[in-house]
């Protein structure tokens, strides 16, 4: 479905508009949801109180897929085009490498290539500037 049918179905089934946050992958898996949980009933209060300790729990046990958002695993290609120009940073263990040198924070290579005061984060698409939270997207996992 085009994400304007989908942005027309949030509508219709919320009342009100789509998040302008929510891109397309985004509302679709809220819609989709909605329909699973409009048919099969939601999860009880004391369901999602298990699912989160029990992802707390995996956290304290170091489980790499517990990770939070704000981190960024070593090896993740990081890319933003500014003023038509491609820019690609490498996330390294300890920092970053950009264009063959490294860098302690996505921010002094956000100013770097900008000449201005930009957050790294915010620069590379991973702070909502909306919501202001990390936002770690993961493709093909």
């Amino acid at each position: 479905m085009p994400v304007r049918e989908r942005r027309a179905e949030w509508q219709r089934r919320f009342s009100e508009p789509a998040p302008p946050a929510m891109g397309s992958g985004l509302l679709a898996r809220a819609l989709a949801y909605e329909v699973q949980a409009k048919a099969m009933g939601r999860l009880s209060k004391a369901e999602l109180k298990r699912i989160i300790q029990s992802h707390k729990d995996e956290q304290a046990r170091g489980d790499p897929r517990c990770r939070d958002a704000g981190q960024l695993r070593p090896g993740t290609w990081l890319s933003r085009t500014w003023h038509g120009e491609a820019h690609q940073v490498i996330v390294l263990d300890s920092g970053f490498e950009y264009r063959g040198e490294r860098y302690a924070s996505l921010t002094a290579i956000a100013q770097r290539i900008t000449g201005a005061g930009w957050s790294g984060p915010r620069f590379f698409g991973l702070k909502s500037p909306r919501t202001g939270k990390l936002e770690v997207r993961e493709h093909g996992r």
